[in-house]
């Protein structure tokens, strides 16, 4: 009798327990509670016929290698005009000298000597390159604060070359080192062949690549701006210094005369 009963109990258990698999696969993937409450998943839904739903659509896993996902997917898929900068080709630009002066003082104190890399002359605890970049690429203005464009290309690794202030404990700490090197002046100015002639480039272009980082005016240097920045080829008219460069030449050029420097 108590075997008899037993199997009757576990037959009805194993029904249940079919009865209900089958109708659980019939309901399909239960839905989290509230789910259907939030009004981002219903505005979704109300205008995802229209195509200005903000929520991406899941794909599978064979689907991902073919799919156009993330923020560039329409750049993607049409060709986009980038903005530029513009100019008034009619405005007259007056470097001042007093404003040159004070800016050639300022960026002198941020190098160890004439061409060195400037320091960062803010704190960059818990920051990386990329955070860099998002300020300096482009130069980046923040009320009264503007951050200075980068003069070369992108690197790896913006402390290999430019020191960071030091932590705060260590900030009073006197960590100077007596030396005896003497660096060349800062160039005030280049050279012209002639009266009118465009200016040579007095310093070397050795990650100086974008001269409009410091002659650009905006995020240059104040005194130092170009007065034609619309101009896209500064090395067509400005000659570059050779010597500077550190290129090898030799003193005379043959089958040409010899060059005469005007003197200011």
């Amino acid at each position: 009798m108590n075997k008899r009963i037993t199997t009757i109990f576990l037959s009805l258990v194993i029904a249940v327990a079919a009865i209900g698999y089958f109708v659980g696969i019939g309901d399909g993937v239960p839905l989290p509670d509230g789910f259907h409450d939030s009004p981002l998943v219903d505005h979704e839904l109300k205008h995802a016929a229209s195509g200005d739903a903000k929520l991406i659509e899941a794909v599978s896993y064979a689907e991902i290698a073919d799919a156009e996902m993330g923020p560039t997917e329409s750049w993607q898929l049409t060709a986009k005009t980038l903005p530029t900068q513009t100019y008034d080709l009619f405005a007259e630009i007056k470097p001042s000298e007093e404003e040159k002066l004070a800016s050639s003082q300022t960026r002198s104190s941020r190098r160890a000597y004439n061409g060195a890399p400037p320091i960062i002359p803010h704190a960059i605890e818990n920051t990386t390159d990329a955070a860099c970049y998002s300020c300096h690429s482009n130069g980046m203005k923040m009320g009264s604060l503007k951050a200075s464009v980068m003069s070369h290309q992108f690197l790896a690794n913006c402390t290999q070359c430019h020191a960071p202030m030091a932590p705060p404990p260590f900030q009073n700490v006197d960590a100077r080192v007596s030396t005896t090197f003497v660096g060349l002046p800062a160039p005030k100015a280049g050279k012209r062949a002639f009266p009118g002639a465009p200016p040579t480039i007095p310093h070397s272009q050795w990650m100086r690549e974008n001269c409009l980082a410091c002659h650009g005016g905006g995020n240059g240097w104040a005194g130092m701006e170009s007065t034609h920045p619309w101009r896209s080829n500064c090395t067509q008219c400005h000659a570059p210094s050779a010597s500077l460069d550190q290129a090898i030449v030799s003193e005379t050029i043959p089958m040409l005369p010899p060059l005469e420097v005007a003197k200011e």
